[in-house]
């Protein structure tokens, strides 16, 4: 599935221009979008994999509360450190008294749900998670709230009923504590009703992050499949520069004490213009575009009973990548070879006797194979490394 294909019969490219993080967006299905993504029958299926349903992974709501773990899943005979798993008849008895379940991280055990979450990591550069809700007649199963990311609401069964209100938090970030008093400030900041949407089957309800909604079971039992959509944020630099300039002494090197101040601010402004440098280098650009590369995850797909065979390498000459802030490079005693985003895979290959292309690839599941198989020529003319039979 591609994008377009998704979100059908509304124009991708008109989506992420005038509405991917900007305003909400109601898509009436045509019937022959999005068919069958989720229903009844294949739901059920994916509750009866016992061994992933837990006090983690499956959430009951009553009115608006969680249920205690106690109350739907095994608590006996528990070893520490481990969550509680489910007890069917335990949550169908609470479904019995119009509970509702939240069914988390679906995509795991769902693959044609997952198919759609890598889509959509793909289309975004972004880590992407789909929960089930299921609820019944008449329920309301969470208040006037908003979401830390993204959301695409695809209704799968019956119908709901959204209100979508005007306000929308700044980029929220951390979740509210619950409660009675964050739930009537909710309620109270929420502004106008923008739009309400009755959800049929194959309807897509888009929200950007931070869009303040609630939603109500209509006349029958309803379905829905939410997929939160993560970009990167600002926020991830921090952990990305710790990286980048660990290797450099001058950060590694202690801050001069805190009461001398004219030699404190000294360092810290050195340290701010080395910053700076970094941060807006090419080499820095590559770790950004990894790490974007890296919140897709690559679905699994072992092509059974197809049996690939390995192509083996070992490395025949002393090589190290350096950073530097136009890009990397490996270096040898015989020159340097400029190296893009496949840097931390090479890495790696350098520091092994023997390994496979594979082995290396695995190493960084988003490492482009036409990259490293290009940077592997490289290294491979300048006999850093060379092909060669494993022995069995």
């Amino acid at each position: 599935m591609e994008f377009s294909d998704f979100i059908a019969p509304f124009d991708a490219a008109s989506f992420c221009t005038g509405y991917f993080g900007k305003r909400p967006l109601h898509i009436r299905s045509t019937g022959d979008s999005r068919p069958g993504l989720l229903p009844w029958s294949r739901f059920n299926e994916v509750l009866a994999i016992t061994p992933y349903w837990n006090e983690d992974t499956l959430k009951v709501y009553f009115k608006s509360r969680a249920a205690l773990r106690e109350n739907y899943c095994d608590t006996s005979d528990l070893r520490a450190g481990t969550s509680a798993p489910v007890n069917p008849a335990k949550v169908k008895a609470l479904m019995g008294l119009g509970a509702s379940l939240v069914a988390n991280h679906v995509h795991r055990v769902c693959p044609e749900v997952g198919a759609v979450a890598h889509m959509l990591e793909r289309e975004f550069a972004a880590r992407v998670a789909a929960n089930v809700y299921c609820s019944f007649k008449g329920v309301q199963a969470f208040q006037t709230h908003f979401d830390l990311h993204d959301v695409f609401a695809v209704q799968a069964e019956g119908e709901k009923v959204w209100r979508v209100y005007e306000s929308r938090a700044d980029a929220p970030v951390l979740p509210l504590p619950p409660g009675d008093e964050i739930e009537k400030w909710l309620s109270e900041s929420r502004g106008r009703l923008l739009f309400e949407v009755t959800m049929q089957p194959g309807d897509i309800l888009y929200l950007p992050r931070g869009q303040y909604h609630d939603a109500l079971t209509g006349s029958q039992a309803s379905l829905h499949v939410t997929f939160g959509v993560s970009p990167a944020t600002g926020l991830s630099l921090f952990k990305l520069l710790e990286s980048a300039v660990t290797p450099e002494p001058a950060f590694r090197a202690y801050l001069p004490d805190a009461r001398k101040e004219a030699e404190l601010r000294e360092r810290l402004g050195t340290l701010a213009d080395r910053l700076k440098a970094v941060i807006t280098s090419s080499a820095f650009a590559i770790d950004v575009l990894n790490h974007q590369r890296d919140l897709a995850r690559a679905p699994a797909n072992y092509e059974l009973p197809a049996q690939a065979r390995p192509s083996w390498y070992s490395v025949a000459r002393r090589a190290k990548v350096l950073r530097r802030d136009h890009g990397f490079a490996v270096v040898f005693d015989g020159g340097e070879i400029a190296l893009g985003a496949t840097y931390p895979t090479v890495e790696w290959i350098l520091r092994q006797r023997l390994f496979s292309l594979d082995d290396a690839a695995a190493r960084q599941p988003s490492v482009n194979r036409v990259e490293l198989r290009r940077d592997l020529d490289l290294l491979a003319r300048a006999g850093i490394i060379v092909e060669t039979e494993m022995q069995q």
